[in-house]
């Protein structure tokens, strides 16, 4: 006679439990899972937050800041996702013309400052600037247009930022970064002032390092001697650049050239200098250029500040 095999009541209770275990875990990681992926932000979905940086003088005359963590390692990941479809072979600017050339070999678009996450890293640069940055024309505020010099249209300020890539061999010969005559203005970013023709220059420049991949690809500037932080009381143990915890290297001495310094790839940290002189004129002690690629990648993000000239008739 066959034997049916009847669990105890506190087998049976403790399958029970057991089954609800796990359907409980099943469903906090579905839960999980699901809300991680909702909450991943992309560069249209993308909530500006209170960001802190902290920033290094390298020289004062001219004026060149080094910026540690300007950008967080996520906004780095999202600009270049955002850049990357926009990417085109890089052009320079001869007599106002942009033209193909040897001496700039890298890859580079706009990013389009309506992004969310774009208008946020324009208005911290904004703040970083302060004071600083020269106050572009605004019109008389009244309640259809209450645009003023306190409450200032990013892009007015910047003009479209660019994004920029290097690959294995790629490189920008040294260049400055200001116009050698103003431009005449054709973005439109100035039409709610109106008054005729704006020409403009770019009176500054920020250079954010998006990714560290690539071997090389410093960026050179041949008449700036960064005071080795070796020589700092605060900081009397350590390699020039590296920080005081002991963090990776962040300038050296260009010792190939024999002459200037060379700034290593970091991502999220950033460069700012001033381009012009109080008269208007390029400050040639800013020149650059940025170093062959050995191997890797490099990208970065352009934001130039301007400064505008004329309003007169059309």
């Amino acid at each position: 006679m066959a034997q049916i095999y009847l669990p105890s009541r506190k087998t049976a209770l403790g399958s029970a439990c057991a089954a609800a275990a796990l359907l409980a875990v099943f469903w906090s990681n579905q839960q999980y899972h699901d809300n991680t992926e909702a909450s991943i932000p992309t560069p249209e979905t993308y909530e500006c937050r209170p960001h802190t940086y902290t920033t290094e003088i390298v020289s004062v005359d001219p004026l060149l800041i080094y910026i540690n963590e300007f950008l967080s390692s996520e906004e780095a990941d999202l600009l270049v996702a955002l850049g990357t479809p926009s990417l085109a072979s890089s052009e320079i600017y001869i007599s106002g013309q942009k033209v193909a050339s040897k001496t700039r070999t890298s890859r580079s678009g706009g990013l389009p400052p309506s992004s969310p996450l774009v208008s946020c890293i324009l208005t911290r640069a904004l703040s970083f600037l302060g004071l600083a940055i020269p106050s572009p024309p605004s019109p008389p505020p009244s309640s259809q247009n209450p645009i003023s010099n306190q409450n200032p249209n990013p892009l007015s300020l910047f003009g479209t930022p660019q994004i920029v890539q290097y690959g294995p061999g790629e490189h920008f010969s040294t260049h400055h970064d200001w116009y050698d005559r103003p431009q005449l203005l054709r973005d439109g970013s100035m039409d709610h002032v109106g008054g005729g023709r704006w020409w403009f220059n770019r009176w500054g420049s920020f250079f954010v390092y998006l990714d560290e991949e690539a071997e090389g690809g410093e960026t050179w500037f041949p008449h700036i001697e960064a005071r080795s932080q070796s020589l700092m009381p605060t900081s009397s143990t350590l390699k020039e650049g590296e920080e005081k915890d002991g963090g990776e290297k962040k300038w050296e001495r260009n010792t190939e050239e024999g002459r200037g310094t060379n700034f290593l790839p970091r991502k999220g940290n950033a460069l700012f200098w001033v381009n012009l002189h109080g008269n208007g004129t390029g400050d040639e002690r800013v020149v650059h250029a940025g170093r062959e690629v050995k191997g890797g990648r490099k990208t970065a993000m352009n934001l130039w500040p301007r400064v505008y000239y004329g309003g007169g008739g059309r």
